[in-house]
């Protein structure tokens, strides 16, 4: 019998390792070369394909070389978000906290989406005494940007009766759907004119609590880049001239923005507006955003050229056009979110100003309709939209025999009955069921919170009862009872 203690013990090593690795979504290639060293190391079948995506594989234990295969399937890279100005996420290793049961990270998220579910599926493939058959990980590239790796994938490699996606965040539960992703890019060229001798302030807001753009866009947190263009915009109500110098918030579009900054030039006699409106702005903050306890400062800058008036009207009308937030929420699924966009990146500086927004959707009409609302917005404010990336629904089942298999498993590890989820979310699943719709599949994982943050924790506390979960999961789709 495996020692599920020992197993979680393993796990926790694994990551440990992995965060010494810079992930960051597009910089897979050390990560990859190590998950194929380490198949190596463990006298494993490895290889890397065109997209970046390792494929290891575990050939079936003995006695169970006609059990049923699997797929343990878990993505590489990691959003980047940080709070240390000095931290280079193309070099830097992720600094590990261990706060009682916790593990956190120093200053920048963890991770642990999905170097967690990394970790547990490097633990299966090397473990000689797990009693199943044929285990194929797959370790794709791109998740939390384009979803690439499974774009690209070969289905060719999906050739498992099962898949286990290993990219769930709650324990004691269970995915079995998912939204889909589309992203909306708004860019504008245009010319700088010179400062004058207007005044330059610099506004910055920074320490919101952020977090992912699917499962936290339902609490209500604030968004920088939404609140920073509110002030300004309450400034130009009141007769301010706004010209932006640059505004720069948010650092990827699946977050969040917990921060954002910029800018702008005034008349010497339209500063108390701009004061005033960030004072008003503080003021509502404190009582709308409740335990949110932000920075929000202003201060003389230094600028040469900025942006018309006239353009940085537009922008600001933009961003304030575009809701942020959640669109609607499930007419069948109760308080379960159906359709939600996020404005995540917003840009302006030296001649070009970009925006880049999420939108994600369980309806496919209510997807469509976000995409016309999106074109309409872009032409009215002069913005040129694109769409460089578009994910699938994953649609759930009226019988997933994974999904049965799983909770006689949790049962047995836990006691408890597992419960059966739908996430307002992307899922690489999505895209293996839209080209293989025979293989069974499903998500699990350890329990994480407030992902794609600063604040990002993994609560190892129940890892133990997490990987027994997985364990006899496996051992169950290979016929040992």
């Amino acid at each position: 019998m495996i020692d599920k203690n020992f197993a979680a013990k393993r796990v926790i090593e694994e990551f440990e390792k992995i965060a010494m690795i810079p992930r960051g979504s597009g910089n897979e290639e050390a990560i990859a070369r190590y998950v194929a060293q380490w198949a190596k190391e463990n006298s494993l079948e490895a290889k890397i394909d065109g997209v970046g995506n390792v494929i290891v594989t575990r050939e079936a234990a003995e006695g169970f070389e006609d059990a049923p295969s699997v797929i343990l399937q878990s993505h590489m890279d990691m959003v980047c978000v940080s709070k240390n100005e000095d931290f280079d996420a193309e070099r830097d290793a992720i600094k590990l906290v261990r706060e009682g049961n916790f593990i956190k990270a120093d200053g920048t998220s963890l991770g642990a989406d999905d170097g967690a579910g990394m970790a547990m599926a490097m633990y299966a493939l090397s473990e000689k005494e797990l009693k199943c058959g044929k285990i194929k990980g797959i370790f794709t590239v791109g998740e939390e940007t384009s979803m690439r790796g499974a774009e690209g994938f070969d289905r060719c490699e999906l050739d498992a009766e099962y898949l286990i996606n290993l990219d769930w965040e709650d324990y004691g539960s269970v995915c079995s759907s998912c939204a889909n992703n589309v992203a909306l890019f708004f860019e504008k060229r245009c010319e700088m004119q010179s400062r004058g001798s207007d005044s330059a302030l610099k506004i910055e807001m920074e320490d919101f609590a952020g977090g992912h753009s699917g499962c936290d866009i339902n609490l209500g947190r604030a968004n920088a880049i939404k609140l920073l263009a509110e002030t300004l915009c309450r400034a130009e109500d009141e007769g301010a001239e706004i010209r932006i110098a640059h505004f720069r918030g948010g650092s990827v579009k699946n977050a969040i923005p917990s921060s954002a900054e910029c800018v702008v030039c005034v008349k010497m006699e339209d500063e108390k507006l701009v004061f005033d409106a960030v004072r008003e702005m503080k003021e509502e903050i404190a009582r709308e955003f409740r335990g949110e306890e932000a920075k929000i400062e202003v201060c003389e800058a230094q600028v040469e050229s900025v942006f018309s008036a006239e353009d940085s009207e537009k922008l600001l009308s933009m961003l304030s056009a575009i809701h942020s937030g959640v669109y609607y929420m499930s007419r069948y699924t109760k308080d379960f979110v159906e359709t939600s966009r996020n404005v995540g990146v917003a840009a302006a500086e030296e001649g070009r100003m970009h925006v880049e927004v999420l939108s994600r959707s369980s309806s496919g009409f209510h997807s469509r309709e976000m995409k016309r609302s999106a074109s309409a917005i872009a032409r009215a404010f002069g913005f040129e939209l694109s769409i460089p990336e578009e994910n699938p629904i994953w649609e759930e089942k009226a019988e997933n025999e994974l999904v049965e298999i799983m909770k006689e498993a949790f049962y047995e590890a836990d006691g408890g009955e597992l419960e059966v989820l739908g996430v307002h979310a992307g899922l690489e699943c999505a895209h293996f069921a839209s080209v293989a719709p025979n293989v069974k599949m499903a998500s699990i994982g350890p329990q994480l919170y407030d992902v794609h943050s600063v604040k990002e924790r993994w609560d190892v506390s129940k890892l133990d009862l997490t990987m027994d979960f997985l364990i006899k999961t496996l051992e169950k789709i290979g016929g040992e009872t």
